[in-house]
């Protein structure tokens, strides 16, 4: 990771109010612009500019969809360019929402708060502004939370679209499913969905259970992944396929190693009710 990221912000002079910086904004976001996302052109800004510090800065991205698995990365940071001066400015207080957002089919409340975000107004040699944020550091830290939350039947009827295309390809049909999360700590999550499927004449039962835990360190850990059937013949399709679903399903994954450089977590939890929320809080 490199210590500073630069991002191209248009044509010199540094802009000089809200309203510029908010059209800026308007025209970075344009360049993410890719298949599969969309709802880019519908982001709203405001931001209130107080000399070179951004005194508040709020992105609503409601209506915000990512539908296509093959995204590709795209990134808004610029080479490096020819420095012909800098002035350090901060984002008070800087706010991202999305009522919802939809990512793959399963829409997602967020909301994200930060305070005393240091960046640099960079202008370059090749006469154009560039925004320079500073990596964050013990005498700097970032701090703030957020808070991401999924209905429980949309979760449900996300898992119901994955299972029904996994249960097609073996000649299955999934005629009735029932997901249940519970929490295990302010960190950990049961997992069970109970399934019906049904095969020509045969129709039975399929339990899958699992477990899932977030550390304080940001790892997701799911694992203890079982899948049975009642009925000894479904249970006899199924063995092939226990070892390939909990090598599928087991897992750790990093989601700090996703958070900029020096973005410290100092809390964590996963709630389960109405809606899953997992809420972090930085710094």
């Amino acid at each position: 990771m490199t210590d500073t990221l630069l991002v191209p912000f248009g044509a010199a002079p540094v802009p000089s109010s809200g309203a510029e910086v908010e059209r800026r904004i308007g025209d970075l976001l344009a360049t993410l612009a890719q298949p599969g996302v969309g709802g880019l052109g519908g982001v709203r800004v405001a931001a209130e500019l107080d000399g070179a510090d951004i005194a508040s800065l709020r992105v609503d991205a409601s209506g915000l969809t990512v539908d296509d698995q093959r995204l590709k990365a795209v990134s808004a940071a610029a080479p490096p360019v020819g420095v012909v001066h800098r002035v350090p400015g901060t984002i008070r207080r800087l706010e991202v929402v999305a009522h919802p957002v939809s990512v793959r089919g399963v829409p997602a409340q967020v909301d994200i708060a930060a305070s005393d975000v240091r960046f640099d107004w960079v202008v370059g040699a090749d006469d154009q502004v560039y925004v320079e944020v500073r990596q964050p550091s013990d005498a700097e830290p970032v701090v703030g939370t957020a808070r991401i939350s999924v209905a429980h039947r949309d979760l449900v009827a996300a898992v119901r679209t994955v299972l029904t295309g996994v249960l097609q390809e073996k000649g299955f049909t999934l005629t009735a499913l029932d997901l249940d999360l519970q929490n295990r700590g302010p960190r950990a999550l049961a997992v069970r969905a109970d399934a019906k499927v049904q095969r020509s004449f045969l129709r039975a039962g399929v339990t899958v259970t699992a477990s899932a835990s977030i550390d304080r360190s940001l790892v997701l850990e799911v694992g203890d992944t079982t899948i049975s059937s009642s009925n000894p013949i479904v249970e006899g399709f199924l063995g092939p396929f226990r070892s390939k679903v909990a090598a599928e399903a087991d897992r750790k994954i990093d989601l700090a190693a996703q958070l900029p450089a020096g973005v410290t977590v100092s809390d964590v939890s996963i709630a389960a009710g109405d809606d899953v929320v997992i809420s972090v809080t930085l710094g």
